[in-house]
């Protein structure tokens, strides 16, 4: 890391074409005019006091949660997003939490859900939409999510011996 990112992408990137035994896919990934919003449900609160827990108290609490307002508000997500990822290149994405980035990503990556979101713009890969690559697009991007789902009571080489047996590669030369 001492020679800078691009030193290390060309080292990872050499070691896993030499593991793969072909190049890597180059692909360039551009969005434009990118907006995702969802309608969300909010209760109306402003009723409802903190009252110790006792069984009249929390029966009262239930009954006014109940009776309280509901009204649906349009959360914007994203708005007017634009720019290209190109091939070859590290990209860092920074704003405040709840700015959009892991959408953003996710969008990008297919891994959005699409249910009671509505999502506007154009995305492309290669020049190719979005919704013609649909089914491949596993095969050509990937996303890394947030939270770490691994098994925590395995070693780093067992986790990799894992990985090694489900997608057919041996770590040992890849390393």
């Amino acid at each position: 890391m001492a020679q800078g990112p691009q030193a290390l992408h060309d080292h990872v990137a050499s070691r896993m074409e030499k593991a793969l035994g072909t190049e890597l896919p180059q692909m360039e990934v551009r969005f434009q005019n990118v907006s995702i919003s969802s309608d969300i449900v909010v209760k109306d609160k402003a009723n409802i006091t903190t009252e110790l827990p006792t069984l009249p108290n929390v029966l009262k609490t239930s009954l006014r949660e109940l009776q309280s307002k509901k009204h649906v508000v349009t959360k914007q997500i994203l708005k007017n997003v634009s720019g290209v990822f190109k091939p070859g290149t590290i990209t860092l994405i920074l704003g405040q939490p709840g700015s959009g980035k892991s959408s953003l990503l996710k969008l990008l990556s297919g891994r959005f859900p699409k249910n009671g979101v509505a999502i506007e713009g154009q995305v492309t890969y290669n020049g190719i939409s979005s919704s013609d690559l649909h089914k491949n697009l596993p095969q050509l991007v990937s996303y890394v999510a947030q939270r770490d789902k691994h098994h925590p009571i395995l070693t780093v080489k067992e986790t990799l011996g894992g990985i090694e047996d489900e997608v057919g590669i041996d770590v040992a030369v890849a390393a």
